[in-house]
């Protein structure tokens, strides 16, 4: 069974993709602290990202990496992403060069286009990048840098600007954007797996009434979403109509 790097493993999303995942890979959990639920088949390996030297040994061994970690919040300041979301990319790219890792999963946002109005009838996934604040330039970073490595060397990398992943919709902007964690596993595995895989980007969402993104690049690669964001409105979702006018 393939070995599967996955940072930021004690965050939500990984909780929620890792017992999808580790059905089909042996899994790494890498986190600032630790794991303490493994399950067969998983280890937990505690550490900073923005040691270069712990990544290159964090990285040794394993088939892939799915990067989930970073600073996050439309709020922080641009130094609060230096570390943690610049050095710390490019340390394990540079690792994953190193050992000849052949596959990449970067987790993005879909705040690399957070500029553009969400109720607008119209699909953005060829509108240029417009990142909405030092977090999302963050993002725009690590989606280049997934492209250098990938065309000078043999790693496959595949972006996913993840839409949003709570448990349910909480809203109309949220619901053109929202991702299960089944479909967003599924998108992981064809990053991980597919052989047209080279440098990628697609989006991290199910289905839904009036979505956001086509997703065009996922659905040409395999992705069929399993899951449609108006069957999991919040008790309390709000229509665009009742949300607050910055919402």
């Amino acid at each position: 069974m393939p070995t599967l790097l996955i940072t930021g493993a004690a965050g939500i999303v990984a909780t929620a993709l890792r017992p999808l995942l580790r059905e089909h890979y042996a899994l790494r959990l890498l986190d600032r602290r630790p794991v303490d639920d493994l399950q067969g088949g998983e280890t937990s390996l505690v550490g900073d990202l923005t040691d270069a030297r712990f990544v290159r040994d964090a990285v040794q061994g394993v088939d892939a990496i799915l990067h989930l970690a970073c600073a996050h919040g439309t709020d922080i300041r641009f130094e609060s992403t230096v570390e943690p979301n610049y050095h710390a990319t490019l340390y394990l790219l540079e690792a994953a060069e190193r050992f000849a890792i052949k596959r990449f999963v970067f987790a993005s946002s879909h705040h690399v286009l957070g500029q553009y109005r969400a109720d607008s009838a119209e699909f953005f996934d060829e509108h240029p990048v417009a990142p909405d604040s030092y977090y999302a330039m963050s993002k725009v970073f690590g989606e280049a840098a997934c492209a250098t490595f990938s065309l000078r060397s043999q790693l496959a990398t595949f972006i996913v600007r993840i839409g949003n992943v709570d448990p349910k919709v909480s809203d109309a902007r949220r619901l053109r954007m929202w991702t299960s964690a089944r479909d967003l596993a599924q998108l992981v595995r064809i990053g991980l797996e597919n052989d047209q895989v080279r440098n990628e980007i697609v989006y991290g969402v199910s289905e839904s009434p009036n979505p956001l993104f086509h997703n065009q690049r996922a659905r040409s690669l395999g992705y069929v979403p399993k899951d449609n964001g108006k069957d999991y409105l919040a008790d309390n979702y709000l229509s665009y109509e009742a949300m607050p006018a910055d919402g």
